[in-house]
């Protein structure tokens, strides 16, 4: 099975770059929690499933999202996460939002040279169907060291 994009392409400083989801994915119940992303491909280990594109994602300092209506608050605390890179949150402006967290998942959150913030990347093949998981500890600067329920799950 061939890898859908192994490593982030390289381009001219003027051109606009895409990022956000990779693969192709599905969202359907989950039994971890709520709604789940689930692959509508099989990808191969070691595949680059998401990264963060500045002309797709949205990037909030946190400041100015403690300066935002509560709903507003809650909705981007809820799905964006603290990057551990930039120390702004992140809201991926796509699916990629529904990942849910593991503590064994089948995706990793790993800093490439070139990206400007971490990617997802697969850490073994994942069939057709199956839910995509990530240790949310691993990119999310407010969950790295909290001790919620869910997160040691």
């Amino acid at each position: 099975m061939e890898p859908a994009h192994k490593s982030a392409p390289q381009h001219a400083s003027n051109d606009i770059i895409f990022g956000m989801l990779l693969v192709k994915t599905f969202l359907a119940p989950s039994k971890i929690e709520g709604i789940g992303l689930f692959a509508d491909q099989d990808i191969a280990k070691n595949t680059i499933t998401w990264k963060f594109s500045p002309a797709f994602d949205s990037v909030f300092e946190i400041d100015k999202i403690n300066k935002m209506p509560a709903l507003l608050k809650d909705f981007i605390k809820s799905y964006a996460s603290l990057s551990m890179i930039s120390n702004k949150y992140i809201l991926g402006n796509d699916n990629v939002r529904f990942t849910n967290h593991s503590t064994k998942p089948n995706l990793i959150s790993k800093k490439i040279d070139g990206e400007i913030e971490k990617v997802a990347m697969t850490t073994r093949n994942i069939k057709k169907g199956e839910e995509l998981t990530i240790d949310y500890r691993s990119f999310d600067k407010n969950d790295a060291n909290s001790k919620r329920d869910y997160l040691q799950k």
